[in-house]
């Protein structure tokens, strides 16, 4: 009998982005099921409640069979270990996030050596996608369609268009749940 192959995703995830939602596809793709993984950081000081980001994730993943979202109070190791998996995926859009990832997963690995990170490049439209990004351009005020993907232009975007952000970065339900919460919200 063919044991499933598990991997997990985790992240505080404040909002899940498209760029999210790619990483879980390609996982999906190659495991039999993903766990998205909401972790809790005490460091950071989230936008919505864990409930609401787990809601707002388990909405944008609903038609995706093999997916299940869970959340954790603790390290990713110790999640690991309790649940019997080995295996996590981190979505990189740059040289930055891959040496911040790789020094994550042998600090990591330190504490559980059966560790092991898959690493997934970005599609190029994502590469400057990040919570803080939506977050930044929502506190500004407005979501238009348009989206490149230099990091020059986006700078530009959100200086020169007022926090201007692509709804495509974020799943229809998390996009719901922005414009609660930043009422005078354009989206063009």
């Amino acid at each position: 009998m063919n044991e499933k192959k598990r991997i997990v995703f985790q992240g505080t995830f404040d909002p899940f982005t498209n760029g999210h939602l790619a990483v879980v596809k390609a996982a999906r793709a190659v495991f039999d099921e993903v766990i998205i993984l909401l972790l809790v950081n005490p460091d950071k000081k989230p936008l919505f409640s864990l409930e609401k980001r787990q809601a707002m994730i388990e909405a944008s993943v609903k038609d995706m069979p093999g997916v299940s979202v869970e959340h954790f109070d603790g390290l990713l190791v110790d999640y690991l270990k309790a649940h019997e998996l080995s295996a996590c995926v981190r979505g990189v859009r740059n040289s930055t996030d891959f040496d911040y990832e790789k020094q994550n997963h042998f600090l990591s690995q330190k504490l559980y050596p059966a560790l092991q990170t898959l690493f997934l490049p970005s599609d190029p439209q994502w590469e400057c996608v990040s919570s803080s990004a939506v977050k930044t351009a929502c506190e500004q005020g407005t979501l238009p369609q348009e989206w490149s993907v230099a990091p020059l232009r986006l700078l530009k975007t959100i200086i020169h268009t007022g926090g201007k952000l692509p709804k495509e970065w974020v799943p229809e339900p998390v996009l719901r749940e922005l414009k609660k919460t930043f009422p005078k919200l354009l989206v063009f």
